[in-house]
């Protein structure tokens, strides 16, 4: 493997494993006052910074797996693709719509809350990714954002957007189903 395509195929991962590294390293110089029972403020960034570094670990060791393959492929059928011949089709359109709907999401969570905002979003994105099932796509997206409402609001602490009028008082209901008041 010649050092440029090496560096097109693993570079990035490695680069972003020696950032994550330095991140955690200064995840793990805050400081702060223990309490007993309760988690402190560098666990969550350490996660997600470890999370990170896995990710890029596995793709690396999948990305090294698969040229091994390829490579085998190639000196028994003459493959001079390396295993990589399915091309990935581009969707501007549909990578346009799913940012207009990231950003419509930002606008709404003040407007609508965390519950409501999060609903409508996984819906389009699903509904854009091409899954056309409206009572998957809406049973989906009720279920992952009761989750997040849990997983933020309970697990994690964090104040989320209520909303205005009738869709502060559905916010409330949820708080009240995930066990938050």
């Amino acid at each position: 493997m010649s050092a440029a395509k090496w560096l097109a195929d693993f570079g990035p991962y490695v680069f972003i494993i020696c950032v994550g590294i330095g991140l955690y390293y200064i995840a793990d110089q805050i400081s702060y006052a223990a309490v007993p029972g309760q988690m402190g403020p560098e666990r969550w960034p350490k996660i997600i910074i470890g999370m990170l570094i896995a990710v890029c670990g596995f793709e690396i060791v999948r990305r090294i797996a698969v040229a091994r393959r390829g490579s085998a492929a190639s000196t028994q059928a003459d493959d001079t693709d390396g295993g990589f011949s399915q091309q990935m089709e581009a969707h501007p359109l549909l990578v346009a719509g799913a940012s207009a709907a990231t950003v419509a999401y930002l606008l709404l969570l003040d407007i609508c809350g965390f519950f409501v905002a999060t609903v409508l979003y996984l819906g389009c994105v699903m509904w854009l990714g091409g899954i056309r099932r409206p009572i998957f796509v809406s049973l989906m997206s009720v279920v992952l954002s009761f989750a997040f409402s849990f997983f933020f609001m309970k697990l994690i602490y964090v104040a989320l957007p209520l909303g205005e009028g009738p869709f502060a008082k559905i916010s409330l209901v949820v708080m009240t189903l995930v066990g938050v008041r």
